[in-house]
């Protein structure tokens, strides 16, 4: 599957393509938690997420055949815009299939890059598919958004920049959808005992939770989330699943307004706006208390919201007494 000299091998490959990211204390987080956070601050990557690095390292690993060919692949957003991103980069010709119902931030983002963007189906597993499909049709090549030895391998150097900037971290947190960025960062530290990873996931889309906990892949979740980055399900055979029954110590789930209340929270702390999908682990620390006297880093995966979704989040949640 993915290890993690894998993982190391794909950190040297990027020299200054990718921007190491800030780790930030947050006094207020860990007073409410008890525990002593920092804030891994990948929302401000080139891109504007966390997935730049798994996209970078799966098309600088091209064959120069497959890099002349026409690179395909599907997202709500985040994965897009990095893929977008390092095919503009690269010179290289792309197609993204986005579903009907992309959230209106994300598509925007889009915007600066010269890439086909072609919608489909009402969920990202529709689009994820029906990219698997034209991919193939054309003789192209895929960039799928996590079911990807490189993709998680890219998405894992996170791993190694926590490990240089909190040497005595205990647990390490980040939200999972197709969990490409937990598996990577699980793969990373399963050689060290002392580490828990730990995901977090919404109630409402908590597939690779009920997976693991019924042995089988489930199917996509039929409930709305405010969490869209996270939301869509597992593939079948998605590698994810396995690498996070072995190595994953363990996933958290959190409510809508718990999620609201984290992004709320964020804004008014660390004056700077994350998406719902980034706030999954500050939900988790905010109403738990189980992480108490540990040292945590949470991965903050991407800023992409709806300035009206925002408006009404903080109109609601802004008391700073809360």
């Amino acid at each position: 599957m993915v290890t993690r000299d894998d993982i190391i091998k794909a950190h040297n490959r990027f020299d200054d393509q990718v921007f190491k990211t800030p780790m930030v204390y947050s006094s207020e987080l860990s007073k409410v938690s008890g525990a002593s956070v920092y804030l891994k601050m990948e929302h401000l990557q080139n891109s504007g997420s966390f997935k730049l690095r798994g996209a970078l390292n799966k098309i600088n690993g091209l064959s120069p055949s497959d890099s002349r060919k026409t690179l395909v692949a599907a997202s709500t957003g985040n994965h897009g815009a990095a893929f977008a991103h390092v095919t503009n980069m690269r010179g290289i010709k792309s197609v993204l299939f986005l579903p009907e119902k992309a959230i209106p931030a994300k598509v925007k983002a889009l915007e600066p890059y010269s890439v086909d963007i072609r919608y489909f189906g009402e969920k990202s597993m529709e689009a994820e598919q029906r990219a698997a499909e034209f991919a193939n049709e054309i003789d192209g090549v895929l960039v799928h958004p996590y079911n990807d030895p490189e993709i998680i391998a890219g998405q894992g150097t996170i791993g190694i920049e926590i490990e240089e900037q909190l040497s005595d971290v205990e647990v390490v947190m980040a939200s999972i959808g197709g969990g490409g960025l937990i598996s990577g960062l699980a793969t990373y530290f399963s050689t060290n005992n002392a580490i828990e990873v730990i995901g977090s996931q919404p109630e409402n889309a908590a597939e690779m939770y009920h997976s693991i906990k019924n042995g089988h892949i489930v199917e996509p979740s039929e409930d709305d989330t405010i969490s869209d980055a996270t939301a869509g399900g597992l593939e079948d055979n998605s590698i994810t699943y396995q690498i996070c029954r072995q190595h994953l110590s363990g996933i958290d789930l959190c409510t809508e307004e718990q999620i609201r209340e984290a992004v709320a929270f964020i804004v008014r702390n660390h004056q700077t706006i994350i998406e719902p999908g980034a706030a999954l682990s500050v939900a988790t620390l905010m109403n738990t208390d189980k992480y108490r006297g540990k040292k945590v880093a949470i991965v903050l995966t991407g800023k992409k919201i709806n300035i009206d979704l925002l408006t009404k989040i903080l109109a609601e949640y802004g008391n700073p007494h809360l």
